[in-house]
């Protein structure tokens, strides 16, 4: 499979830690998934839902295989419901990001305990379209620890 050019050049800035905003809508867009990932953390899912677009996706990519996971802004919220009020939910961090027109590419790290009371870690790509200042679409990578 040959990878556009634009693409492997956005992972090797992604990796390389070197991806810098260059328009100040882009720097909004990054401000916008911040503020989606700080309401994620704090566990306040009407902070997150404000930031949703109504027609959100979240898809999981894995290999050649994308699967939709959350299609609209009500089977997000509801997933995610779930999910943070599980014990083993995580709290995430951005720890890098490339912007190019509605697209963020971010390296978020996740850090939860394990039953066992462990720390644990985990590093994943996701590309984030923000459109209007709300998450329209995201697509999330395979983890990595």
């Amino acid at each position: 499979m040959r990878w556009p050019a634009t693409f492997l050049c956005m992972i090797v800035v992604l990796i390389a830690g070197c991806g810098q905003t260059s328009s100040a809508l882009e720097a909004e867009q990054l401000r916008t998934i911040d503020r989606y990932v700080a309401a994620y953390n704090a566990r306040q899912l009407d902070d997150m839902a404000a930031l949703m677009h109504p027609d959100i996706q979240w898809l999981s990519v894995e290999g050649a295989a994308v699967t939709l996971v959350a299609d609209g802004k009500d089977d997000l919220v509801a997933q995610m419901r779930d999910y943070i009020a599980s014990p083993l939910a995580t709290v995430s961090s951005i720890e890098g990001s490339v912007a190019d027109g509605d697209f963020i590419a971010v390296r978020e790290k996740a850090r939860w305990r394990g039953e066992d009371g462990a720390e644990n870690a985990q590093s994943a790509l996701a590309v984030y379209q923000v459109s209007d200042g709300l998450v329209r679409r995201v697509w999330y990578y395979p983890s990595s620890r």
